[in-house]
């Protein structure tokens, strides 16, 4: 007996869904295109502006983030790597100096005849020629002959003290790494250094510089992948951070002229009347209110079983969201606050309860979003707006009610204003047109929904908390004649919605659904009311009929009570209990009765379902409520039971009869919620058997 999550349909049903969500689509995504399309400009090139121009969203400027990118991409500096193969080459290289170096020096201090030479003149231009000569060969550097020939002069110890101190130097330099300009920085600190140093000598200062000059090269190389990947780097990084221009900044003001970048942010913005349709803005409206309206579709029939959800009201449910998505079309673009979801939140609360309405509100504050260009403070606004509004509509059972729910809507309008503005650091000046501008939206809005319901309800025979209770005062016609012309169904009638509204409670169904739909589930017995055992005083006319014409007369009243019902026009759900609330029970008496009377007359006995009400089952959870509460009121009156533990047998026989003859298979109750029902009718028969608790006797007195 519990519900599904959603129906079974079968192939034209599934069609019929598919073309209504189909048609829905497009009477929303019109609307929502041109509404949210911004105003465009004639405006060409070289042109004087007449205007000024505001971004309406915001958009990526792409030629300053490109610029911006460009120079990142430039700033970055050339990526070098330390070549420990050239620092040792240097170091050889040196080395390879000194020796070259040593070897013609022993050429010319050389022994002759046991002794050593003593160069002349001549030989030390001869050596020093020839040396040169080496050292071209060997490095391809440019050695002066002046520094060559001083080397070669040198005496032992001096020249000892030279390439120890140059060969040093060279290893310490070659040991960092080192561009060009820092090469020559840290020679001239080794050779500043080294005259600091009292065992060398000062004179060799000019040639350890030279030669560490010529023989020394940078060890850092110029890395093209690692440069290359470092300035793609920073140009992606700008990419990926692109220049903004926010919604609201001016991108063109009065009188200045339009230049390609200016025309450039105005096709990106579809904001130029030359623009090329933009088909991808268009496609991600169309999948953006299909996926909406596809949600709500989905939703709504999760909810099919509702006492509140029937074939008519889905016009009001469209109506009352579709008035407002066509005012907020024109109002969210010039006043981004204004848009009226008030007057849905506030007709669907009253019509189909709180969760509905907040969820369909909410469907519908993200339809409007588009229109005020995805303003986070109307979102913010709106959505606690929705919350209190379809909170107090709730709770309205009277006209006082209303002042309530304006003055409620409002104030959160205020305050959740108020807090955002001041969050966003607005100005004052802002913020105060802002609280104006929300305040009109929620005072208009909600006062329009309260003052066009009775027109829903006149147009749609729709069913509020209000219409409910006017119902259920005594002073309605039908219930006037009820009392008048059938006094037993009368209070028969007040019994069952007693019954019905405590049950209802209890399983959190409508319980004043259940109570009015209570009251006027009976009204066809006005057609023949002393044909019912309740209107009869001593006299039985079923005595004098036939069992089949008994049968006609008992079976035609739920089918009268909707006749009388739609001339009276009470609202569907109370027209739902009224016919339902028999479903195909088997009239067990005159069945009884007939099987006498096909006995006594040789006839063959009768088929049991033709003996059977012939109307639907109970399609709601309220319908099945008034319907056990209608079988256990008449049978506990006929029973004249007046204590509990015999009203509880009864009536577990009766819940399972109606269990066993497939009663409330659609009602969506499940045997938990049966078990409750069962409580709240025998809490509501312990009060009426007036029980107490039996206090023992006093004892006497001696």
């Amino acid at each position: 007996m519990t519900r599904e999550l959603l129906p079974k349909y079968d192939r034209k049903s599934i069609m019929r869904i598919i073309l209504i969500l189909l048609l829905v689509w497009g009477l929303i995504l019109l609307p929502l295109h041109f509404g949210s399309k911004p105003k465009t400009y004639d405006l060409k090139l070289n042109d004087v502006s007449p205007y000024d121009i505001e971004a309406p969203r915001s958009v990526i400027d792409v030629e300053a983030t490109e610029r911006r990118a460009q120079e990142a991409k430039l700033q970055v500096a050339n990526k070098m790597y330390v070549s420990d193969t050239i620092s040792t080459q240097a170091v050889n290289r040196v080395r390879s100096f000194l020796e070259i170096v040593n070897e013609k020096r022993n050429d010319l201090y050389g022994l002759e005849d046991g002794k050593r030479k003593k160069p002349s003149s001549a030989d030390f231009s001869r050596a020093s020629a020839q040396l040169i000569s080496a050292l071209s060969q060997n490095f391809e550097l440019p050695f002066e002959v002046d520094r060559v020939r001083a080397l070669l002069e040198q005496d032992a110890e001096h020249f000892s003290s030279f390439k120890s101190h140059l060969l040093n130097a060279a290893v310490v330099i070659m040991k960092e790494p080192l561009d060009q300009k820092r090469l020559q920085e840290s020679i001239n600190r080794q050779v500043a250094l080294l005259d600091e140093k009292e065992e060398f000598y000062r004179e060799d200062i000019d040639h350890v510089q030279a030669m560490l000059r010529l023989l020394l090269e940078a060890n850092v190389k110029f890395n093209q992948e690692a440069t290359d990947n470092a300035r793609q780097d920073a140009y992606e990084a700008v990419k990926a951070n692109p220049i903004l221009i926010n919604r609201g900044t001016r991108i063109i003001s009065q009188g200045d002229i339009v230049t390609p970048e200016k025309l450039r942010l105005l096709s990106d913005l579809n904001l130029s009347s030359s623009s090329d349709p933009d088909w991808r803005q268009l496609a991600g409206e169309a999948v953006y209110v299909f996926t909406i309206v596809l949600i709500a579709v989905f939703y709504l029939l999760a909810r099919r079983k509702d006492a509140t959800h029937y074939n008519r009201m889905y016009l009001v449910l469209f109506i009352a969201l579709y008035i407002p998505f066509l005012i907020s079309a024109y109002l969210g673009k010039y006043y981004n606050l204004a848009p009226p979801v008030y007057f849905t939140t506030v007709v669907l609360a009253a019509y189909f309860g709180f969760e509905l309405s907040v969820v369909m509100s909410t469907g519908l504050l993200l339809l409007v979003l588009p229109f005020t260009a995805f303003n986070a403070k109307f979102f913010v606004v709106a959505a606690c707006g929705i919350l209190v509004a379809a909170a107090l509509t709730r709770g309205v059972t009277k006209q006082d009610s209303f002042a309530k729910l304006i003055l409620g809507t409002v104030l959160v309008n205020i305050f959740s204003t108020f807090a955002f503005s001041l969050l966003n650091r607005e100005s004052w000046q802002v913020v105060s047109i802002s609280i104006a501008t929300t305040v009109i939206s929620a005072l208009v809005s909600v006062v329009a929904a309260i003052g066009l319901m009775p027109l829903f309800e006149f147009l749609f025979n729709a069913v509020s908390p209000l219409r409910l209770i006017d119902l259920s005062q005594p002073g309605h016609p039908l219930l006037k004649r009820l009392f008048l012309e059938a006094p037993g169904t009368s209070q028969h009638s007040m019994m069952v919605a007693n019954l019905a509204d405590s049950a209802a409670e209890a399983i959190g169904a409508n319980a004043l659904i259940c109570r009015v739909g209570a009251y006027y589930h009976d009204v066809g017995k006005l057609e023949n009311p002393l044909y019912f055992t309740e209107n009869q005083v001593n006299v039985n006319p079923h005595d004098q009929i036939s069992a089949r014409e008994s049968y006609e007369i008992i079976t035609r009243h739920p089918e009268a009570s909707l006749e009388m019902g739609r001339k009276y026009r009470l609202p569907i759900p109370v027209l739902q209990i009224a016919h339902e609330h028999h479903g195909t029970t088997l009239l067990q008496y005159f069945y009884h009765k007939a099987k006498e009377e096909a006995k006594e007359q040789g006839l063959p006995e009768p088929n049991k379902d033709d003996w059977r009400y012939h109307t639907p089952l109970p399609s709601t959870r309220e319908s099945a409520v008034v319907m056990l509460a209608d079988s256990t009121e008449a049978a506990m009156k006929s029973a004249g039971i007046d204590n509990l533990e015999e009203a509880e047998s009864l009536m577990r026989d009766i819940f399972r009869i109606k269990i066993d003859q497939n009663q409330l298979v659609k009602s969506g109750l499940s045997f938990a919620d049966i078990e409750l029902i069962l409580q709240a009718f025998l809490q509501v028969y312990s009060g009426h058997f007036h029980e107490r608790i039996k206090y023992p006797e006093p004892e006497k007195e001696e």
